[in-house]
């Protein structure tokens, strides 16, 4: 994939087809994860990696004191849907 940098100060004319055809090739290769699911499972996957440890009474995974801030947020996420 090619990048270009464009200079905002000169006004640009930028031609959308290329997003298009990319949006296009996209939709027909990957099938896409609704947010929703997607969500639910990263947040299952933080309660996965984020346990405590009974040795230390720490994260396992970030060694901060347990509960850490990651599993704070993966806590509320949880509690709206």
């Amino acid at each position: 994939m090619a990048v270009r940098t464009i200079d905002l100060r000169n006004n640009p004319q930028v031609s959308c087809a290329w997003q298009r055809r990319l949006n296009r090739l996209s939709a027909t290769l990957t099938e896409r994860i609704p947010e929703p699911v997607q969500l639910y499972s990263l947040i299952t996957l933080t309660f996965v990696l984020h346990e405590p440890n009974p040795a230390t009474g720490t994260c396992a995974c970030c060694e901060t004191a347990w509960p850490c801030e990651i599993v704070r947020h993966a806590y509320r996420l949880r509690e709206g849907f």
